[in-house]
């Protein structure tokens, strides 16, 4: 299909000149370090499997030897890789809980049983910079919510485009505020949301979000004292725009539903997914409100853990965001993540006896770790295609072991798309086990990620939408 660049996208289309694009270059320059980042990586897995299956010994110079670089690289690639085969074996044993949990919760403190006028007051705060396209669907898919007593807080911070006018929908529930200020950031609009809320919980929701029409009623009856915030089940509300977008949505399945329901059933520790969350707003205020970082999800989360607040998943409310179809966003959007993370490995985010919190928080160090990995062992492979044998000895994980958490992995993946029915066919499978080579972008994305200096040029452009039975 004919990818269409949403209106009001400005920032990124110019006029013709003999100069290139803004967006031609970065998608450019985004594909080509793709492409290398790829060809690197099939050449070390090329021959890394090769040799082994033909009994070939490669001729090698063992008078250099990096393995006491290689050797830490390996550890953590196999460390990171068991993490991630737990957490999905854990996951098959522990999800139907998780759900009876939630179904459990709702009968017990449904909302139902609560008098219209004595039902908590929550407020929806949606961020919004230049969120023309998107934004008056959003407001409307909000007020289509069962729960009735809402009030929507839209805050149109340093808009440039018409979010500010798309926003003053004619329903008293409805508040829209222009917020301009010099410094940007989503934590600065989502401060000023909560400071001009009247609600006792606090629902986040991006410009581009799309809520379940019963995502309040489901989520409510989990607060139970200790609990701060629940974690909605985020979905892709716009799988099949392209080939781009099914693979982000399919990353989704298979990586933060596992993860999440994993976390909250061992720990109560599910962390904050930057929108589909709701918040008590008591706590959120003496915890200090938003922080101004790049990823202020994470940085949140982490600090309700060390208070002993509990963050509990809620798979039964759903909420869908758009995944970027287009090469350019979605890596620019993974930068500011992975700088965000990177800031924060400046802090102590998880206590020590926290240990998948740990991971989550190294999450840098581990990418970084393959990255040199890939290059030190591609460059082998380069120099003995031009010399006929390798530079130097190097650590590598025994091919019997990567086999072994290769096929757990993938095999683990086509087990759990049968839990999902709209993934659950050989199209999916197959996108499935091409996720460990298309997860390369992640180390394109760790270059990237350095230069990003702030939020101002990050915005992630949103109006990629498709029909399906998945859009609300």
């Amino acid at each position: 299909m004919t990818l269409k660049w949403p209106r009001g996208a400005s920032s990124l289309r110019h006029k013709k000149s003999k100069e290139p694009s803004f967006r031609q270059k970065y998608l450019t320059l985004d594909k080509i370090g793709f492409a290398i980042i790829f060809t690197l990586w099939f050449l070390m897995f090329y021959y890394t499997v090769a040799p082994y299956l033909l009994g070939k010994t490669m001729p090698i110079n063992k008078n250099l030897n990096l393995s006491f670089i290689t050797t830490p690289l390996v550890a953590a690639s196999i460390i990171n890789s068991s993490i991630w085969v737990s957490i999905y074996t854990i996951f098959h044993i522990i999800r139907k809980k998780v759900i009876a949990y939630q179904q459990n919760m709702m009968e017990t403190n449904s909302m139902d049983k609560i008098d219209y006028d004595k039902r908590p007051l929550v407020s929806i705060v949606i961020p919004a910079r230049n969120e023309e396209n998107v934004i008056r669907k959003t407001i409307l898919n909000c007020l289509s919510q069962t729960y009735k007593n809402i009030e929507l807080i839209i805050v149109c911070h340093n808009c440039s485009d018409d979010t500010y006018a798309q926003a003053n929908y004619p329903d008293k529930r409805v508040h829209a505020f222009g917020l301009t200020t010099e410094e940007a950031g989503k934590g600065i609009a989502l401060n000023f949301g909560v400071d001009n809320s009247n609600g006792k919980y606090i629902l986040v929701l991006d410009s581009d979000g799309r809520l379940d029409k019963d995502f309040i009623s489901n989520s409510l009856p989990l607060f139970t004292d200790g609990c701060a915030a629940v974690q909605g089940n985020i979905d892709a509300s716009n799988r099949e725009y392209n080939l781009l977008s099914r693979l982000l949505a399919l990353e989704g399945d298979l990586f933060s539903f596992p993860f999440m329901a994993v976390r909250s059933f061992l720990s109560r520790r599910t962390p904050l997914g930057g929108t589909g969350f709701i918040i008590n707003k008591e706590i959120l205020v003496k915890a200090g409100k938003f922080s101004n970082s790049l990823i202020d999800d994470f940085e949140l989360s982490f600090r309700l853990y060390r208070q002993g607040y509990e963050i509990v998943f809620a798979p039964l409310s759903i909420v869908m965001d758009e995944k970027p179809p287009v090469m350019e966003i979605m890596m620019r959007q993974r930068a500011r993540w992975l700088k965000g993370h990177i800031d924060l490995l400046k802090r102590r985010m998880a206590e020590p006896t926290d240990v998948i919190g740990i991971i989550y928080w190294l999450s840098p160090v581990f990418s970084t770790c393959g990255l040199i990995s890939v290059c030190v062992a591609s460059f082998a492979v380069i120099f003995y295609l031009c010399f006929g044998y390798y530079p130097y000895v190097f650590a590598h994980v025994p091919f019997v072991t990567w086999l072994i958490l290769t096929a757990s992995i993938n095999a683990l993946y086509l087990t759990l798309l049968r839990y999902k029915k709209e993934i659950n066919n050989l199209t999916n499978a197959g996108y499935s086990l091409f996720l460990t080579p298309f997860s390369t972008y992640w180390y394109v994305v760790l270059v990237k990620s350095f230069f990003i200096k702030s939020w101002s040029n990050t915005k992630t452009i949103h109006g990629f939408e498709t029909t399906s039975k998945n859009t609300n």
